[in-house]
C-alpha cells in the first residue's frame, strides 16, 4: 500500500522528508552551536565508509546509501538537541541572579514617525 499526499504523487512524501534531512543537515554543519566533535564524528565517518574499499556489500551502493542516511538522520538528530541544549543552557544563564547590567551597549537603528 503506497501513501499518497494531496497532489497525488505517491512517495513524495518519503522524498520530502529525506531533502529536508539533508538540508536541516547542511545547516547544522554550519551552525556555530553545533559542537565541532559532532560536525566531524558523523559526516567523517560516513564519508570514510563511503569511500573506503571495505564493503559489506562489495559492487552495490545499497550499504553506502544507508550508512549514509543513517549518519544524516543521527547528525540531525544529535545536532538538533545540541542546539536546544545551548539555547537552553543561554537562557538560563541570562535569567539567573541579578539583573545584567545593559550599560555600554549601543542600539543602531533608524525610525520615523508615521501620522
Amino acid at each position: 500500500m503506497t501513501t499518497q499526499n494531496v497532489s497525488g504523487n505517491s512517495g513524495s512524501i518519503g522524498m520530502n522528508a529525506m531533502l529536508n534531512q539533508l538540508l536541516n543537515a547542511g545547516q547544522l554543519l554550519f551552525d556555530r552551536r553545533v559542537p565541532l566533535t559532532l560536525k566531524l564524528l558523523l559526516p567523517v565517518a560516513a564519508l570514510v565508509y563511503w569511500i573506503s574499499p571495505v564493503d559489506f556489500m562489495p559492487f552495490l551502493p545499497f550499504d553506502d546509501i544507508a550508512v549514509v542516511a543513517a549518519a544524516i538522520f543521527f547528525f540531525t538528530q544529535f545536532g538538533n538537541q545540541a542546539v536546544k541544549d545551548f539555547d537552553r543552557q543561554q537562557g538560563q544563564g541570562g535569567q539567573s541572579g541579578a539583573a545584567q547590567s545593559t550599560e555600554g551597549e549601543v542600539v543602531d537603528t533608524t525610525w520615523r514617525v508615521i501620522e
